[in-house]
């Protein structure tokens, strides 16, 4: 029962909280009340009950680090940074996703059990709706760097935690987690955590920025600031720019400083540089002598002089083919997204599908890449993209199956000023003019509406694309990579994707082999390790060896990456063994690998449906079958985060049909 009354002002939700709960003592924010009035109102919490902080099984956090895998290689330095410089003072360093669960913590030794205790670890959800007013979700609520001390909380049971939070936004502005410092029996006077927040924002800014470097690796990008202006990370303005000085990308500060400077028909992305800094692209690189040293000039925008440092790609410098001449060791950036060669690794068809794209990669003709889930569809794209005279120019990947259909047609083709209400006052580019002289990946290309595959087509036969809102058409110059793990024919049996677009896609048909049938599972092990970022050489135990080799891989290398990773972290003496690995992959029986997939949909839905015990199951069985099994889809649907779809369909053994065996 909830005891808490309805509260419509906040000066109800300050007498509730200081007259029901004096010994809090605290004089709330309106960031705090604004917080509290939601745990009541919007999601019904009572904090006169117990909170329960919910823990993610190890499957079911496995399958989201496993998702989030990119993340936490940009974030982990980071994270690392941090703690080190203030795990001595007590303080647990968090990591979470947009959704407030955590993906990584770093633990104070001495405070580890306490600390675990009070939920920080990693697969602990912390959102407001599930926790109400805490650090980790009101700052995701928020969106802006809080502090919330002590009684602050709204469950009694956080009452000794004080949190220092800075959320984190990728390249594009979308919120996608937050960094978190916490102390357990910090002082009663909040002020004294103000300078553990700037820590936070200073160490969350350097992950966006990782985040921005990441995206933009391939461009020259630079850094500007006030010449009489002390260094300041927190304020570090980044911009990304192509070959003719066209904006590309912007970090979070450069939005906000530079973004307000222009016309209100005008974005930063898709200015000329020389709009901002009062210099071209080539003045740049020259007085910069590529690159090697600062650029002083007046900006007529800012009415300041700035200092310019930019940073140039080698394969700027140097020809087309020396790219293809470097050793994968060379950056991190190469080892984070493998060439064509070492994705084909030493299995003889995965070799045979590289000859033939390498022969075809610069004749214009599209790919279409087919495998099943976590075969590397992208990793695949983006080496293509790598290898082709295409390099120098953007990577825009686009998951069909991940945003609403009602927003798919806005993001590929954009929309002009005024188009309609509550969109961007500037109007915005679509992946497809922001791919011009480059590469557009449209991933899961199965669940694009067929409405939508009728206006693309056109595209791809025209080459010009038509923003909404927009009178005249954009050129534009693309190489297409799309990718399913769905059978088109069968869609197209279905009239659920059209026939000619199908063929205006398969210029090149590249169907990824499964983990299970590889026959280089060694090679792929060992490359693997050795880019786990471990000072040491790892090794594995022939026992661990043997399971790792026997297992049927229904995630495929994606999987296979978040299994080593996890078992690299609990091995000893840089030693993987068997009692390392995930406890579902020792023990599951290496039999059911033979079993034949169920083909007939019909009989697939009638085995789903005896795995559901009661009616929550079936509604979500029904509702995962509605939406064809997209699990952003279902979780709009049923208004619950991602990870609580996976743990009902674990809770109600529901597994998606492509998965029996």
């Amino acid at each position: 029962m909830n005891h808490a009354p309805q509260l419509k002002t906040s000066n109800d939700v300050v007498a509730f909280m200081t007259g029901n709960f004096q010994e809090r003592d605290i004089q709330p924010s309106e960031t705090i009340i604004n917080s509290w009035q939601r745990s009541i109102q919007k999601y019904g919490l009572d904090p006169h009950k117990q909170s329960e902080v919910e823990i993610l099984s190890s499957h079911e956090l496995q399958q989201e680090l496993q998702r989030q895998e990119d993340f936490l290689n940009i974030a982990k330095h980071g994270v690392t940074g941090l703690a080190k410089r203030i795990s001595n003072a007590g303080f647990s360093v968090v990591l979470t996703d947009e959704n407030g669960l955590t993906l990584d913590a770093k633990l104070p030794g001495s405070l580890r059990d306490r600390c675990q205790k009070s939920g920080l670890r990693i697969g602990a959800g912390w959102s407001e709706k599930q926790v109400g007013t805490n650090g980790i979700g009101t700052c995701l609520a928020e969106k802006e760097s809080i502090i919330v001390h002590q009684h602050e909380h709204f469950f009694a049971e956080q009452s000794q935690l004080s949190c220092s939070v800075t959320p984190i936004f990728d390249p594009m502005g979308e919120l996608r987690g937050c960094l978190n410092a916490s102390c357990i029996g910090a002082s009663k006077n909040k002020e004294n955590q103000f300078l553990t927040l700037q820590m936070v924002m200073m160490y969350g800014r350097m992950i966006e920025n990782s985040y921005f470097r990441q995206a933009y690796r391939n461009q020259v990008t630079m850094s500007i600031k006030p010449t009489e202006s002390f260094a300041d990370l927190i304020q570090e303005q980044l911009l990304a720019v192509n070959e003719r000085g066209i904006i590309v990308g912007a970090n979070r500060s450069a939005f906000a400083e530079y973004d307000s400077l222009l016309p209100a028909s005008q974005q930063l992305p898709g200015s000329r540089i020389e709009d901002i800094v009062g210099q071209s692209i080539d003045e740049l690189l020259t007085k910069s002598k590529g690159g090697g040293v600062v650029v002083r000039c007046f900006s007529p925008k800012m009415l300041e002089e700035i200092e310019i440092g930019l940073r140039v790609p080698s394969a700027k410098l140097n020809s087309v083919h020396a790219l293809t001449e470097r050793k994968p060791t060379e950056s991190l950036a190469m080892k984070a997204h493998p060439t064509l060669q070492q994705l084909a690794g030493e299995d003889p068809v995965a070799q045979l599908q590289i000859k033939q794209i390498m022969r075809v990669i610069n004749k214009d003709i599209p790919f279409l890449i087919t495998g099943e889930t976590g075969t590397g569809k992208e990793a695949f794209a983006r080496a293509i993209h790598r290898a082709s005279d295409r390099c120098d120019g953007p990577f825009i990947a686009l998951n069909c199956a991940a945003i609403p259909e009602s927003l798919i047609e806005s993001e590929l083709f954009g929309y002009r000023s005024g188009t309609f209400t509550g969109a961007n006052k500037k109007g915005m580019k679509g992946k497809l003019e922001l791919a011009h002289g480059g590469t557009i990946f449209l991933d899961e290309i199965g669940d694009m509406p067929i409405q939508l595959q009728t206006r693309l087509l056109r595209v791809l036969a025209e080459r010009e694309t038509i923003p909404l809102g927009a009178s005249e058409p954009t050129h534009i110059d693309i190489q297409v990579i799309s990718a399913t793990h769905q059978n088109l024919q069968e869609l197209i049996a279905q009239k659920l994707f059209r026939e000619d677009f199908y063929y205006r896609l398969n210029g090149m048909s590249i169907e990824l082999p499964n983990l299970r049938d590889r026959q280089d599972k060694d090679f792929i092990i060992n490359y693997l390790l050795n880019n786990l970022n471990s000072k040491q050489e790892i090794q594995v135990s022939e026992q661990a060896r043997s399971i790792l080799h026997s297992y049927h891989w229904p995630g495929n290398i994606r999987q296979l990456v978040s299994t080593l990773k996890f078992a690299e972290a609990l091995s000893e003496d840089n030693r993987i063994e068997a009692d390392c690995l995930p406890k579902d992959i020792v023990s599951t029986n290496i039999q059911l690998e033979k079993k034949e997939p169920i083909e007939d949909p019909v009989e697939q839905n009638k085995t789903l449906s005896n795995y559901v015990g009661n009616q929550e199951g079936l509604h979500l069985l029904e509702t995962l079958k509605k939406y064809r099994w997209n699990i952003t889809q279902v979780s709009e649907e049923l208004n619950i985060c991602r990870s609580t779809v996976y743990r009902k369909m674990r809770k109600y053994n529901i597994v998606q049909p492509n998965e029996i065996y």
